[in-house]
């Protein structure tokens, strides 16, 4: 034979033992002996949730502690930690009755020691506090909700309305764990209409329903045909393709506004809504391939008249409507996007006007800074709402 050809398989002969060795799982020491309990049980009541401390059993193959107990909605709901933990915290409760939770010490073979019963009696449940923050006012095309979540906890808060047919259902549900919450519900008639809201955990608890009668604020999309560019001295050169036009061909994929090499920062851009409105709100919509990066705008400002200065100034002809900046959802470093930030993006950055805005006919989108520190400006589309009555 071959000294090569019998080398080659001297060598695959070993790495063939070597694989075989290491897949034999290690012996595992097996008992029967249930562990010893935990002592030493001590309570702490928090907000719909408890801490249990207590003193772990000295077993040398103690493996965790579990609790095991039912929440508010009958769930049967259990709760593990590590023997390196002191104490475990039960979650889910949506009132302040008593709940009994039985606690187990567990060893590496799934032995279970006997059980230790506490009970614990929660604090109020955060969806009765943020309920009590919770007011609801007209806003256009629907009504805007505020609230505070001061301990920042994952809520939905949910907006329910009177339907065309009478019914009274869910329209809007708000996914939060923001500090303070501010949003409006849309497309809704100028009617009056009954509107309600309540708050529920990640366990299905609920609180109470606010209830309130309003009509909202007329609001409609304002005609992109008759919106056109207005270019004044002052105003950004275009570039790289750009046009005005482009942010109102009603199109996310195609036409786009681009700032030229010339523009410095702050840089703006003017057109005509070719009627006159008070806004309630634009959208803007960044270019896919740039979603929260190089040329894409970050901070800005918005700002109407009715007879600009045909010399570009910003004189007492211009009135500021409003001021923005972007907040990537994801929090993200650039180059990097959640799906989070990619649905945002699909729904356009919303730039909302106070109610005291006045009536404007002509826009200058002001860009203060861009997602890069650059001095371009860029993105696809550019949609408007208000009141033209």
């Amino acid at each position: 034979m071959n000294k090569r050809i019998y080398l080659h398989i001297v060598l695959i002969s070993l790495l063939v033992i070597s694989s075989c060795k290491r897949e034999e799982p290690r012996p595992v020491i097996e008992d029967h002996t249930a562990p010893g309990v935990v002592t030493n049980v001590s309570v702490i009541n928090l907000n719909g949730s408890a801490r249990i401390s207590y003193i772990l059993p000295k077993d040398a193959d103690l493996l965790c502690i579990k609790a095991v107990y039912k929440t508010t909605k009958g769930v049967q709901s259990e709760t593990k930690v590590s023997r390196y933990n002191s104490s475990l915290l039960v979650e889910g409760f949506g009132d302040t009755s008593n709940y009994k939770i039985t606690l187990y010490a567990v060893d590496k073979s799934e032995n279970v020691s006997a059980p230790v019963e506490v009970t614990v009696k929660p604090l109020e449940p955060i969806i009765w506090i943020v309920r009590r923050t919770i007011s609801v006012v007209p806003d256009f095309g629907g009504v805007n909700v505020k609230f505070d979540n001061a301990k920042e906890s994952d809520l939905a808060v949910v907006v329910l309305a009177t339907d065309s047919l009478g019914a009274f259902s869910p329209y809007m549900t708000k996914y939060t764990n923001l500090p303070v919450g501010d949003f409006s519900t849309r497309n809704m008639k100028d009617v009056p209409t009954d509107f309600g809201v309540y708050v529920r955990d990640r366990w299905g608890n609920m609180s109470d329903t606010f209830h309130i009668k309003i009509t909202p604020l007329y609001e409609e999309l304002l005609d992109r045909k008759k919106m056109k560019g207005l270019i004044l001295p002052t105003d950004a050169p275009l570039g790289y393709g750009g046009d005005i036009s482009g942010i109102f061909d009603g199109s996310t994929t195609t036409g786009f506004y681009h700032s030229g090499d010339a523009a410095r920062m702050p840089q703006w851009l003017t057109y005509d809504m070719g009627v006159t409105a008070k806004l309630s709100r634009i959208v803007w919509f960044m270019r896919p391939d740039y979603l929260y990066g190089l040329h894409s705008p970050r901070k800005v400002e918005i700002w109407g008249s009715n007879k600009p200065n045909p010399d570009g100034s910003f004189d007492d002809s211009w009135i500021l409507l409003t001021e923005h900046t972007q907040i990537k959802p994801s929090g993200l470093p650039p180059g990097k996007l959640s799906q989070a930030d990619m649905d945002a993006a699909a729904e356009g950055e919303t730039v909302t006007f106070p109610l005291n805005t006045p009536k404007v006919r002509y826009i200058r989108f002001k860009t203060l800074s861009n997602w890069t520190n650059g001095t371009y400006c860029q993105f696809h589309e550019l949609m408007t709402w208000g009141d033209t009555k």
